[in-house]
């Protein structure tokens, strides 16, 4: 099979008003959360014909808030599962984790949740290795094939890549291997066929939705069509931003952001994550590189195979397949869609933040300084002239810059309920329940952003701003179980101005176009 595709979650019909993902993002503080309400969220056997009529009648769609193909599309990656084991692009991709999962996040989950289904169908045993998933969130892939040897044999484990912002992360360079044709998954070549977004899909039912190791087409799943493929693959483009920033041009209130950036730009990380994006150039292409990831993994991988990255190239002395390299991701969302490599990766010998399994932006940073990377042929002997400083106001640039993305995809959902307000007042218990839903969705982006901040080195990270972002939060929480639409509509209001305002103190000139998709769930 291919690269890190799709997996995902939502094998129920329903789901509660009040989420039941929000307590593993933490709880609502002093707050009590209606959860008698339950909202219709369809089957997981729908066709397209009716998938696209319940979308006709979506309170987002009617309102002219998100498109129809765009909500076809998230109804596949939300819900179905393609005749196959439960899983859906959901199952791996969470929306209430930024569509991704860490270690944390999967303690969390109960345990008949379809992403451990090698743990209690027994057919599907060798489906993952569910220690490392526990442990390290990493995922099996048999992206190099399954000959010779087996899928049991010849497989890599990656961890999982967020999908936020991949209309503007995938643009393949010009003079390199086509297919594929998009830049997909952590080696770029994660789509089988012709390696488009809209074939991601299908590399995502063939290895993690398969109802057995044989993977037989019409037995063990179904196929996605091209038009579901393409559903979906245009419902990805628009979730997240949609543009990158200049980032020699933007100014943070905090000094040690400035510097950070201003280091960022010096020091050579802006060559591989331009505008702390994932292209390069000024054609803003998403290139792969050998940094010296692989050689770095933590030592209790050692039994399992290396991974050679892009294509199937002959195997290399060490026994992978590929060229060895991997593609960048964008930063620009980095602070809070951890794992930030393919692999659980071991920081040592950098100035600081030296750990075995890199779990924060500060700790990827640092590998830059490592001998590892140094060693790798896009250090070229030398790692990046960082020392301990360096590195923690570079990370407090990305927590910044993430703190932003974080704020204005809570405004984008918050103006989504406000919209759903004067379109439709209370409405039917749908139309009132989607209001409530973007409402609760912006929450997990407020809390993202104030985790972010607060999780900063070298002193506190806008603290006002922190104290700004609690209040928005909760006049959010407030109107998330109100009834009353004057009410409900004027908290939503308050915390509005209450994040536009935290936003433009954070970084006043950082404006992203936040995609439709943002909106769904």
């Amino acid at each position: 099979m291919q690269n890190r595709a799709i997996s995902a979650t939502r094998r129920t019909s329903t789901i509660l008003l009040a989420f039941a993902f929000l307590p593993a993002c933490g709880a609502f503080p002093d707050e009590s959360f209606d959860d008698s309400i339950e909202v219709s969220q369809g089957s997981a056997a729908l066709t397209l014909a009716q998938r696209t009529a319940n979308c006709q009648g979506d309170p987002r769609v009617v309102a002219g808030l998100v498109p129809l193909d765009v909500c076809v599309g998230a109804d596949f990656f939300f819900r179905e599962t393609f005749n196959g084991n439960g899983r859906t692009c959901a199952s791996c991709h969470r929306v209430e984790q930024n569509f991704t999962i860490d270690p944390g996040f999967i303690a969390t989950l109960p345990a008949n949740d379809p992403l451990f289904v090698a743990e209690f169908n027994p057919t599907l045993a060798n489906l993952e290795r569910p220690a490392q998933m526990r442990a390290r969130s990493l995922i099996l892939e048999n992206a190099d094939g399954t000959q010779p040897g087996g899928p049991n044999v010849r497989f890599v484990l990656r961890t999982t890549p967020h999908n936020l912002s991949m209309g503007v992360s995938i643009l393949t360079p010009p003079g390199t291997p086509n297919p594929p044709q998009e830049r997909t998954g952590w080696s770029g070549d994660g789509a089988p066929n012709l390696g488009r977004l809209a074939d991601f899909t299908n590399g995502a039912i063939g290895q993690h939705f398969t109802r057995s190791l044989n993977r037989v087409a019409g037995v063990d799943f179904r196929v996605a069509t091209e038009t579901e493929g393409q559903r979906v693959a245009l419902f990805m483009r628009e979730l997240g931003r949609k543009n990158e920033i200049e980032l020699s041009a933007v100014g943070f209130n905090d000094s040690g952001a400035m510097l950070g950036r201003d280091r960022f730009l010096a020091v050579g990380c802006n060559g591989c994550h331009r505008n702390a994006g994932a292209n390069t150039g000024g054609a803003l292409v998403n290139r792969n590189f050998n940094t010296g990831v692989e050689a770095a993994r933590n030592v209790a991988l050692a039994s399992f195979p290396r991974d050679g990255g892009f294509q199937s190239t002959p195997a290399s002395a060490d026994g992978s397949f590929g060229d060895q390299t991997f593609n960048s991701t964008p930063l620009v969302e980095a602070a809070d869609t951890g794992p930030f490599f393919h692999t659980d990766t071991t920081v040592s010998g950098a100035p600081a933040h030296n750990t075995a399994s890199a779990n924060t932006i500060e700790q990827a940073t640092a590998f830059y300084a490592t001998p590892a990377f140094a060693n790798s042929p896009s250090g070229g002997g030398a790692p990046l002239a960082i020392n301990a400083t360096d590195i923690n106001n570079i990370g407090r640039m990305l927590r910044a810059v993430n703190a932003v993305f974080n704020i204005q995809m809570a405004t984008k959902r918050a103006l989504g309920a406000r919209s759903l307000g004067n379109f439709f007042g209370n409405g039917t218990a749908l139309q009132l329940a989607k209001q409530k839903e973007l409402c609760v969705l912006a929450i997990v982006e407020i809390d993202d952003a104030i985790a972010v901040l607060q999780g900063a080195q070298g002193g506190a990270l806008n603290a006002a701003q922190v104290t700004r972002l609690q209040s928005a939060r909760a006049n959010l929480v407030a109107a998330s179980t109100n009834n009353n639409l004057g009410s409900r509509q004027n908290q939503i209001g308050v915390a509005f101005n209450l994040l536009d305002l935290a936003d433009t103190e954070i970084a006043p000139n950082i404006n992203f176009n936040i995609g439709s998709g943002t909106l769904m769930n």
